[in-house]
């Protein structure tokens, strides 16, 4: 096939997968004659959508496939190709890889598991991934579909494309089967680019997402993950798309113990924490998903390329007993549906039947007349100008055997031209008989999304991201260099740190804690009692003893110094002499704080009930460090905890902006220490009216291998 772009053709500074994921022309090698064949299908998908580019065919074994010349190798090409597609197996991968390097490709595309030994016996996926990274060739795969252009044609899989047009969507799927699932079933969605990265021999995820933000035609971007290969790359790529105004969509799988151990051997993926990849997605302004129809949902919202501003969707429907089913699932789920201000309220009042209530979701379904009609085509109108919806959405009884109603039809037809702001078509019930007019709808930029509860949560999801877009940055509270490097050093050399060193290091750090000395003597203890003031708390301080209150080494309410010298034998008698001596904490709202050093993302912050709060309310969050006081009270008022802070039975609120101010600092203090800290427990922080104060502490320096806070 002749090219309708330059015979040589330099990408300069261009993306890196710019010459795979845009490619002018093709080598494709192992093409084959030969029915029901692996190379057949190859070359009948490449050849599938009309590539306006160059391909040529690579296999000595026939001059033709499909009425095209066939090269036998790619040393003879003529021109070097951007993108080789090696479509032979295991045994042949090795010299392929090579040999497209040598021929100038500057890309190549690899189908196959890459099990077993390369030439040197080494593992042959290994030696790929090395051969790859020596020279510097972006390579899809193995273990995938390869990837589609729809807009371009370039199809560099063993799947057809004739039937794909091109649309707003980017998707990336570790997983090949969620790649044709996607592509291949429902004709409502509309793609950019497919793209199954398989086991990332020579290109992450990141640089797909990067690559994609870097295209006008991305509208957003679908990723259907299994790992992070390069943890660094892909908080960078999710932050310059949310900077561009692109959603993200993630369905993050490998979420429990044994998906994560199938991800492994799936594509060598290593899974990762699911709290650390949601603190991950949530930091850097992605959507997190929980399956493929609701990454799907969430995608083609997003698809047209029109997002949300402030407020929430309207929902209109032809259904009293679909609307009132709406509002409960609305309610229940906290959907981010639009409250009607009076303004709309009145405005809908005047073009809706008098028997009709204008409610979100709004029935506007009257008297089946000529005009029947009419009451949605003026609502609409009037929920466009309401400054609290940002989106709208409708529904009526449309289906592709049958219409009810043909101007309600022009209508879902015409949404687009009648708001400029994002519109969708939806049905309450998932299994709608849509398919053909979801079609019709997304060619004139009308998303179709089937299910009540899937359209609610789609919308939702949405809103949510587009209000986080819009937030401004949170100020971190800096710390100095030296003071975190002479904290860096202590823990580096220690293998233990004791509760008075921990809460020293929460202090320093601007965390508030709790009056306290450590002593090993009693006339330490007494003459400490004196300057900090009875009543008190005395502690063990012997070394290694985590949990002190299982082992009787805690006692509080200490009056006076005869009941100090009394809890200080019993201590000495059983725990040896050191000890801790604290003023005894206020009452309160208990809460804790957490960290472990997580291997991809560095220090994961954890906020919870704290003491024995947590077995009555539960619930944890978790973020990465460092975070601002506003994303520090975000978290703590996501809590299952947090009406009790508000204040209950006539209780005073407790401060929950000084609970958020020492969150924050405690995020500080560990993003600060890096991976000198291997977990930190502080457990309870005691908030108050007046403020929060840490109480206990537990410190593990990296130093200690063999420690783990229970």
């Amino acid at each position: 096939m002749l090219a309708n772009y330059p015979a040589e053709r330099t990408w300069g500074a261009a993306h890196r997968l710019a010459p795979m994921l845009d490619a002018r022309s093709i080598a494709v090698v192992g093409v084959s004659e030969r029915a029901n064949s692996f190379g057949l299908r190859l070359a009948q998908a490449v050849t599938s959508a009309n590539f306006s580019g160059r391909i040529d065919f690579i296999n000595p074994r026939y001059e033709s496939v499909l009425g095209q010349p066939c090269r036998g190798s790619l040393g003879d090409l003529d021109e070097a190709p951007d993108l080789a597609i090696l479509g032979v197996g295991g045994r042949n991968l090795e010299q392929s890889l090579l040999d497209a390097i040598r021929s100038g490709a500057k890309s190549a595309v690899i189908f196959d598991a890459c099990n077993g030994n390369a030439a040197d016996g080494s593992p042959l996926l290994s030696r790929l991934k090395d051969i790859a990274s020596e020279h510097g060739i972006a390579v899809c795969g193995g273990a995938g579909m390869g990837l589609i252009n729809v807009p371009s044609g370039c199809v560099a899989s063993f799947y057809g494309a004739s039937h794909l047009k091109p649309g707003g969507i980017t998707l990336i799927a570790h997983s090949g089967s969620v790649f044709t699932t996607l592509a291949m079933n429902d004709p409502r969605y509309r793609f950019d680019l497919l793209v199954s990265p398989g086991q990332e021999i020579g290109a992450t995820i990141d640089e797909y997402i990067d690559y994609a933000v870097s295209r006008e035609s991305t509208k957003v971007i679908a990723v259907f993950m299994e790992t992070a290969r390069n943890p660094t790359g892909f908080q960078s790529s999710l932050k310059r798309a949310r900077q561009r105004g692109i959603p993200v969509v993630v369905c993050k799988v490998g979420r429990s113990e044994e998906s994560a151990r199938m991800a492994r051997s799936h594509t060598g993926a290593l899974a990762g924490s699911k709290a650390a990849y949601e603190a991950v997605l949530e930091d850097c302004g992605a959507i997190s998903v929980q399956s493929i129809d609701e990454l799907m949902n969430v995608a083609s919202l997003c698809s047209t390329g029109r997002l949300p501003g402030p407020g929430g969707a309207a929902l209109m429907t032809d259904s009293g007993g679909l609307r009132e089913l709406a509002i409960d699932l609305a309610a229940e789920s906290g959907a981010r549906l639009a409250r009607f201000s009076n303004r709309t309220v009145q405005g809908l009042r005047q073009v809706l039947p008098q028997h009709l209530e204008p409610s979100n979701p709004l029935d506007c379904a009257a008297d089946l007349t000529d005009d029947f009609s009419k009451p949605f085509e003026e609502a609409l109108t009037v929920l466009s100008c309401a400054d609290e919806v940002s989106m709208v959405g409708l529904e009526a009884d449309l289906r592709d055997d049958y219409v009810y109603e043909e101007k309600l039809l022009d209508l879902a037809l015409s949404l687009p031209r009648r708001t400029d702001k994002p519109c969708f078509f939806y049905s309450s019930f998932g299994r709608a008989n849509n398919f053909l007019l979801g079609a019709r709808l997304i060619d004139r930029g009308i998303p179709c999304i089937n299910g009540i509860g899937e359209t609610l949560n789609a919308i939702s999801k949405l809103q949510e991201w587009s209000e986080r877009l819009s937030q401004v940055a949170d100020p971190v509270p800096e710390v100095s260099k030296s003071h975190a490097a002479s904290w860096q050093a202590c823990l580096s050399r220690s293998k233990s740190i004791d509760e008075y060193e921990a809460l020293a290091l929460l202090s320093s750090f601007g965390v508030p804690v709790v009056g306290n000395e450590a002593h090993d003597t009693l006339e330490g203890l007494k003459a400490a009692a004196k300057r900090l003031g009875y009543p008190v708390a005395v502690k063990t301080a012997a070394e290694g003893i985590d949990h002190k209150s299982d082992v009787g080494g805690v006692l509080l309410n200490i009056r006076d110094d005869r009941e100090l010298e009394q809890a200080y034998g019993r201590l000495t008698a059983t725990l040896g002499p050191r000890a801790i001596i604290q003023n005894m904490s206020p009452r309160g709202i208990e809460l804790a704080f957490g960290c472990v050093q997580d291997p991809d993302f560095g220090s994961l912050v954890m906020v919870s009930a704290g003491g024995t709060l947590v077995e009555h309310f539960g619930g944890q969050q978790f973020a990465l460090a460092p975070f601002g006081e506003s994303r520090a009270l975000e978290l703590i008022g996501r809590l299952p905890i947090a009406r009790l802070l508000d204040g209950v039975r006539g209780s005073a609120p407790a401060d929950k902006i000084a609970a958020a101010r020492a969150l924050s600092r405690f995020s500080v203090m560990c993003a600060a220490l890096g991976d000198t800290l291997k977990e930190a427990d502080v457990n309870p922080i005691v908030v108050t009216a007046e403020g929060a104060m840490a109480v206990d502490a537990l410190v593990v320096p990296a130093a200690d291998r063999a420690r783990k806070v229970a």
